[in-house]
């Protein structure tokens, strides 16, 4: 093992034991074991704390084991990014994993990341066990906020996400009583707004969606979490980089925030205007053509 360590490896978890194993499987083949790996454990009821003690005797690399009480997979970030000791974590779902040189080739391109203006290093998800990319291959640009990528440059799907631990610790996720999911974008949309990445080509970050995680399970994610979203879908429309989206969060923000009863306050005053004047198209949809699932569309086109 690296004395240097750089690099933690942050993975949420709840009642995933057995998915847990491939991730680990995943890390112990790396061409490069200088890294950490946190486990975040969200109050699982299944076998994961014994598991983790058997891969901390297996393992050629350091592993952090935490559990904490059932929250969502937000607090368990915060919990990561409070407890995270190296310069950069990488976020890598329970459910997916990681390409054998995954590792080797994030400390090749640290050394593009080290300007004060550059948050982390952005890639591509690939579907298993195709290795198809989810979305779309990323463009042909060097440095762009998260925001930018999406609506500027057209990107599509899920990515991998390797952030200076420094600045992920000025950003953390809001955590508001009885809810449990609150959107990545709440805190990626701050980041964008000050940060821009590194986007690689290369292909390190296998991802399997499963029946009962969040990303199939979204609706009622945000159902249960209506202020959450609240605040994900005012983050949207705050960054938004194109007027379009900006008029497409708004307007999604309005329906939503007049179906479940919350109300947020946009701080500039274009916004508010904004607001305004869209609420009779809004309302339009409200009382003409809403559709319970229309926030499905958006959550990740960012």
């Amino acid at each position: 093992m690296g004395n240097n360590q750089q690099i933690t490896v942050f993975t949420p978890t709840y009642n995933r034991e057995k998915l847990l194993w491939r991730v680990f499987e995943s890390l112990q083949k790396q061409t490069d074991h200088n890294f950490r790996w946190l486990i975040v454990d969200d109050g699982s009821c299944d076998a994961t704390q014994k598991a983790a003690a058997l891969m901390m005797e297996k393992s050629a690399f350091h592993i952090e084991y935490i559990y904490q009480e059932n929250g969502g997979k937000h607090r368990a970030h915060n919990t990561a990014v409070r407890k995270c000791q190296t310069e950069y974590m990488l976020i890598l779902d329970s459910d997916d994993y990681l390409t054998e040189d995954a590792i080797s080739v994030l400390y090749s391109k640290i050394k593009l990341i080290q300007h004060e203006n550059i948050a982390g290093i952005i890639g591509n998800r690939i579907a298993a066990p195709d290795g198809a990319v989810i979305g779309t291959p990323m463009p042909d640009i060097q440095y762009a906020s998260g925001n930018e990528l999406y609506q500027k440059y057209g990107l599509q799907g899920d990515t991998l996400r390797l952030y200076k631990t420094d600045i992920l610790k000025k950003y953390l996720f809001p955590e508001i009583p009885h809810e449990k999911f609150v959107s990545e974008n709440v805190v990626f949309d701050q980041i964008d707004r000050k940060y821009k990445l590194l986007a690689i080509k290369e292909l390190l970050y296998v991802g399997e969606y499963q029946d009962k995680g969040y990303s199939n399970n979204i609706c009622s994610a945000h159902l249960n979490s209506p202020v959450a979203y609240a605040l994900s879908l005012k983050s949207s429309t705050e960054t938004a980089v194109t007027l379009k989206k900006k008029i497409s969060y708004m307007i999604l923000y309005i329906i939503w925030s007049k179906k479940m009863n919350v109300s947020l306050t946009f701080d500039k005053t274009s916004e508010r205007l904004l607001k305004a004047f869209l609420y009779p198209v809004a309302y339009f949809f409200i009382k003409i053509k809403y559709p319970a699932f229309f926030f499905q569309h958006f959550e990740y086109e960012r």
